[in-house]
């Protein structure tokens, strides 16, 4: 008990900022609806184009998952909680600042995936602007 108090000191110090508030529910406009849709009822009239990206995931206990080339699951996210993760994985504990690739490559260490993760990366890393300011070197374009 005396340590979860030292423990939320200690992260409020070092500017950590934990995913707080992001709901498990699927709202309307998230791009995994159609996917789970079609998985729990493969029965369904869709187009073709989501029946064949139906094969790359998997539906387990109400959670989309993708199914990487080598049989790994990555937990599917969605648009806020793809933001969230972004923000800890860039901010990082100690403030690493990570660079996007970076960015795209520890989220997939760590288990997680959406389809547009290396451009959601650029965008962040792009609209930082700690990186845009005090980087050695302008590895981003100025727009993108």
């Amino acid at each position: 008990m005396h340590n979860e108090e030292a423990n939320r000191l200690a992260q409020h110090a070092s500017g950590y900022q934990p995913i707080l508030g992001v709901s498990s529910e699927i709202s309307v406009d998230d791009w995994r609806n159609e996917t789970i849709d079609y998985l729990k009822d493969p029965s369904k009239e869709v187009e073709r184009c989501v029946r064949f990206q139906a094969t790359k995931y998997v539906l387990l206990k109400e959670e989309l998952y993708y199914r990487t080339i080598d049989g790994v699951l990555l937990r599917c996210l969605s648009n806020d909680e793809a933001r969230s993760l972004m923000g800890e994985i860039h901010e990082g504990v100690c403030g690493e600042h990570q660079l996007a690739f970076k960015m795209k490559w520890m989220i997939r260490r760590n288990g997680y995936y959406w389809p547009t993760i290396l451009e959601d990366c650029f965008k962040y890393f792009i609209g930082c602007q700690g990186c845009q300011k005090f980087g050695n070197i302008q590895r981003a374009p100025p727009h993108y």
